[in-house]
């Protein structure tokens, strides 16, 4: 008998049948297949397990490897696809990540040398940009439920450009689509600079337009996503009172696609 805590809660894998019975008074299912949520079931390797969540994978449906799946469960020890062919193991030093699918997904190597974004990794940036958080982020995209766990593995892939590059993307889309460009922020500076009442706030105006402009030894690269670094430093109070100047109906303005 082994177990893995979740939560603090001890989640064990019995040897054989006769273990699990002399624990337990409830029945195995010898079908894995047809375990429901909360059933302990037979593996193919011959142990007990229980089965911690099972669920479709119906957003997959456009993917050859998931069209003859009837769903997926989740043990102490992994994710397994409900296939005829899906091997049911208990061998934890095989499974990196019990919340997903392959054995080596979890890899970080393999996080580091990927070069497009898996699908998952989509829906943490998208949950980054919308300002869920790092670590809530982690855990909703990708099912893990210790904070702890999710914590590190956000880190790792913050550190990704792929990842990086998508959240710097998804900022300067919401910033557009707010009307905030670079004349908006260099205006709410200036504004700050010239008529704010708190000395450090006029300070910091000043200091941050010296760096945008380059006069205070910072090179900025003239690029939409530089209004990401704008805003470092600044609260929405301190930038409520300022008032952006009124663009000409005459000038021409980019359509931005939702």
């Amino acid at each position: 008998m082994v177990y893995k805590k979740i939560k603090g809660i001890r989640h064990y894998v019995y040897d054989d049948i006769d273990e699990f019975k002399n624990e337990h008074d409830g029945e195995v299912v010898e079908d894995w297949r047809e375990g429901q949520e909360g059933d302990w079931v037979l593996s193919d390797d011959d142990t007990v397990v229980q089965i911690l969540k099972r669920g479709d994978i119906s957003h997959h449906n456009d993917r050859k490897n998931y069209k003859y799946s009837s769903g997926w469960c989740r043990t102490i020890v992994g994710t397994f696809l409900i296939t005829k062919k899906t091997f049911m193991d208990t061998d934890f030093s095989q499974h990196k990540n019990r919340y997903t699918f392959s054995k080596t997904i979890g890899n970080v190597k393999n996080i580091r040398k990927r070069k497009t974004s898996t699908h998952k990794e989509k829906l943490f940036t998208a949950n980054v940009v919308s300002g869920m958080g790092a670590v809530k982020s982690y855990m909703d995209a990708f099912g893990e439920e210790n904070y702890d766990n999710a914590k590190k593995k956000g880190v790792v892939l913050l550190k990704q450009e792929r990842i990086m590059s998508e959240i710097e993307k998804g900022v300067l889309d919401v910033a557009k689509g707010l009307g905030i460009d670079h004349e908006y922020v260099l205006e709410r500076l200036k504004r700050l600079a010239d008529f704010s009442e708190d000395d450090n706030i006029i300070l910091q105006s000043a200091k941050e337009l010296g760096k945008i402009i380059g006069t205070s030894g910072v090179t900025v690269k003239q690029r939409d996503t530089g209004i990401i670094g704008m805003f470092e430093g600044f609260s929405p109070k301190l930038l409520e009172n300022a008032k952006r100047k009124e663009i000409p109906s005459g000038d021409n303005e980019s359509n931005i696609e939702e």
